[in-house]
């Protein structure tokens, strides 16, 4: 009996069947039962920086207005070529722009801020930071910072679009306003 050639549909079939087939039996060498995956070692956070919530001159001369902290570490970053942006609790982005920065690279022993101080101008979202302490705890530059509003989570992140990653990431508790008495 004589055959014809093979036709391109049952040749698709065929070669799907196959590599089904190979796939399995390829997962099923690699996979052996009772091994899990290799130990990815301890869970490292998503900042690569320490930050933390501390108190800085508040308008009117209070010492308890909130400020972010960034200290520096062993790999340092450029703070004016990151994008630096703050989410509210209610998920409302804020750019952080950039006031006095007297060291554009945050290095080991360093530190920055990033502070709340509403300004007129519309561009400029009000959010700030800063490596001049003189910005965020005296009244030196401005009357003082204000309270981030709303208070609650808030979320910190530092962009490195050198690097292509965050070099924060953070979530913080951040208290607002207080409530009038």
């Amino acid at each position: 009996m004589k055959r014809g050639p093979i036709s391109t549909g049952t040749a698709t079939i065929s070669a799907i069947g196959m590599a089904a087939v190979l796939t399995l039996v390829v997962a099923g060498v690699l996979l052996v039962p009772g091994e899990g995956a290799p130990d990815a070692g301890p869970a490292r956070p998503l900042s690569a920086l320490p930050v933390e919530v501390v108190a800085g001159y508040g308008d009117g001369g209070s010492a308890d207005a909130p400020a972010i902290r960034i200290s520096g570490g062993e790999c340092a970053i450029n703070l004016t070529a990151c994008r630096i942006y703050l989410i509210d609790p209610k998920g409302v982005l804020y750019e952080v722009n950039a006031a006095i920065l007297k060291n554009a690279t945050l290095g080991a022993g360093q530190a920055a801020y990033v502070f709340h101080f509403p300004v007129d101008d519309r561009p400029a979202s009000g959010y700030w930071i800063t490596d001049e302490p003189g910005m965020v705890f005296s009244a030196a530059y401005h009357p003082g910072v204000h309270p981030f509003s709303p208070g609650g989570q808030w979320r910190i992140v530092v962009y490195d679009p050198g690097s292509m990653k965050n070099r924060v990431d953070q979530v913080l508790l951040i208290t607002g306003p207080a409530s009038p008495a």
